[in-house]
């Protein structure tokens, strides 16, 4: 067993002792076609404007050597999804996990968490920018010692960025501990153009991350592992700061992974219901890992599961993002996307 996953798996035994987890009832549906070419495709967003789906994709079980890189598929052709690596100058130690699009002063932009494994700041958030003939370059690296455990991030159309942490502490047996004595110290770090700072909402295993905006209203949305749950808190601004007022939490009874919304502001969360088989599953792709995916009503708060696969389909599905006629899921470990009929 290599560092890389030595390091995995005591990271993923912290999940363990959170959440085992057990079999599920199969939710199929039919007519899901899996896209191949994108190793460990974590995270997606969407610029809806061209119909174009980004990829953030890192081969996690091939030890410490490789890199990842950002893909782009476009969906204007429903018969013909095609993943096309981006091609731009990458930062050193690139490997990306949460990612977040936004269209800024009319330029699109894409910030990824990446770790770089680097000692002084083991994480960063690089900044993407696409030029009016469509090429997309590097504009900039944002490092700060917040940057504990960064897993998903959000980013706004005036810049702001929201990132969640998924533990409060670099070190192992910290981790553990923290656990074991229920100390929520998962933070998350708030980046106003300027500086870096917390929200002070901690919880215990932080995970995916979007803000819902409707009119003046900002609705926080945070899925929180530990809990199988989604917490959701009002965004107050006043004086020119910015805080969190925890409203509620939506039950999910799954480990709650990365978010997104659709054009009918539905929120889409996919889980892990099984802590043991996620584990199993990182260590080698022979052992699967069951999926579920949650649509979210911010109305009536209430989630209902519309995809459930043991893991012979999909195994540790990590984002569902709908376009259109279609739900698009990926995972965590494997080179390939589902996607599917939309629910």
């Amino acid at each position: 067993m290599n560092r890389y996953i030595f390091l995995l798996t005591l990271n993923l035994g912290i999940f363990l002792l959170v959440q085992c987890g057990g079999s599920i009832t199969e939710r199929p549906i039919a007519g899901c076609i899996k896209t191949y070419g994108m190793p460990g495709p974590e995270d997606m967003d969407l610029i809806r404007d061209s119909s174009t789906l980004l990829v953030s994709s890192h081969e996690r079980r091939n030890g410490l050597k490789d890199l990842g890189a950002i893909f782009e598929i476009s969906l204007s052709d429903p018969l013909s999804f095609v993943p096309k690596k981006i091609e731009t100058n990458y930062p050193e130690n690139f490997r990306p996990h949460g990612i977040s699009y936004a269209k800024i002063k009319g330029i699109d932009t894409l910030v990824a968490i990446s770790h770089t494994l680097q000692k002084e700041y083991p994480h960063s958030l690089e900044i993407f920018e696409k030029s009016k003939d469509g090429r997309w370059s590097h504009k900039k690296t944002l490092q700060d010692s917040l940057l504990i455990s960064p897993n998903d991030i959000f980013m706004n159309e005036d810049g702001e960025i929201f990132v969640s942490n998924d533990n409060g502490t670099m070190n192992s047996f910290r981790k553990y501990w923290d656990i074991i004595i229920k100390s929520p110290r998962a933070d998350i770090v708030y980046f106003n153009g300027k500086t870096f700072r917390n929200l002070n909402v901690p919880v215990i295993l932080g995970n995916g991350i979007h803000i819902q905006k409707k009119e003046d209203s900002e609705i926080l949305y945070r899925s929180v592992f530990s809990e199988g749950a989604v917490h959701r808190y009002k965004v107050v601004r006043q004086n020119g700061e910015l805080s969190l007022k925890f409203l509620d939490k939506i039950e999910i009874q799954s480990g709650a992974d990365n978010l997104t919304e659709d054009e009918n502001g539905k929120i889409w969360v996919a889980g892990h219901p099984s802590t043991f088989g996620f584990l199993k599953h990182a260590i080698s792709k022979s052992l699967e890992s069951p999926t579920q995916v949650f649509v979210i009503d911010p109305i009536t708060k209430i989630a209902n599961e519309v995809y459930a696969n043991r893991g012979a389909e999909i195994s540790a599905g990590s984002t569902g993002l709908v376009f259109k006629d279609k739900l698009f899921i990926s995972q965590v470990f494997e080179d390939f996307i589902l996607s599917c009929p939309r629910p």
